[in-house]
């Protein structure tokens, strides 16, 4: 095996692919190619994005990617400054429905129909007293005395009407803490993409338009991308856009206290 540059360029050329091929299928910018072939180190960005160009590349091109690194030597060996970002509070918990306006429209619907129950046995009451004034009045010959009712003269019965019993209330939903950390990546233009998920590999593959997954965690998610603006994240429900500029790489790292 060559030099670093010299091994990179001679992998392209083997592929029979331009520079121009590799900017459109590894989504990495052109200069940051040309810079890895000619070892220019002060056209190279920052460290931990150097060693993500080098993964994505050696991979398109079908080489090792540790072994690339390795041989880039202690210039890429500068430790990762992961980006922490904030997440929300919890997952998204059930709204609590509230049934007050129910219960009032079964209050007053229940006294409706107790006023118009009373309503009717007092109208009844009254056709019956003049029914029978009417049969006094028509008889011949000296009126009889009509048996006197009880009590000092004619009055309403109280009529026992069941208490109209209120619905059984139903205990609405107390949220509920959601506990753990759930990350949802979509992807919109092809990138490489490694998730960690509570510090295990569990994702390391190049993913197309149109890929979605969650990753679910207890306590962090780290992601690293080769085409930031490739990829979208929601994260407990809350969409955080994509995650930098086309063509950049991103680490990022969500931590629940």
């Amino acid at each position: 095996m060559g030099t670093f540059g010299e091994t990179l360029r001679q992998a392209r050329e083997d592929l029979g692919a331009s520079l121009s091929d590799a900017e459109r299928e590894t989504h990495i910018h052109r200069r940051y190619l040309e810079a890895l072939e000619v070892e220019d180190e002060p056209r190279l960005p920052a460290a931990v994005y150097t060693r993500g160009f080098i993964r994505t590349y050696s991979r398109y091109l079908g080489l090792n990617p540790d072994a690339m690194i390795d041989l880039f030597g202690p210039r890429g060996g500068v430790a990762e400054q992961s980006e922490v970002r904030p997440i929300p509070a919890q997952l998204n918990a059930p709204r609590a429905i509230t049934i007050r306006p129910a219960v009032l429209l079964a209050g007053l619907v229940m006294a409706g129909l107790l006023l118009t129950y009373l309503w009717s046995q007092y109208t009844s009451f009254v056709e019956s007293l003049d029914q029978v004034e009417q049969a006094a009045t028509s008889r011949v010959g000296p009126p009889t005395a009509l048996p006197k009712p009880e009590g000092s003269g004619p009055a309403l019965a109280a009529v026992a009407s069941p208490s109209p019993s209120p619905p059984s209330l139903a205990a609405a939903p107390t949220p509920t803490q959601v506990r753990g950390l759930a990350v949802e990546a979509r992807v919109t233009e092809r990138s490489w993409m490694e998730v960690w998920v509570d510090g295990r590999s569990v994702m390391a593959e190049t993913a197309p338009a149109g890929f979605r997954r969650a990753f679910t965690a207890e306590q962090q998610v780290r992601m690293r991308v080769g085409n930031a603006a490739g990829v979208q994240v929601f994260v407990n429900g809350v969409a955080q856009g994509p995650l930098g500029a086309r063509g950049d790489v991103v680490v990022a790292r969500w931590e629940r206290e």
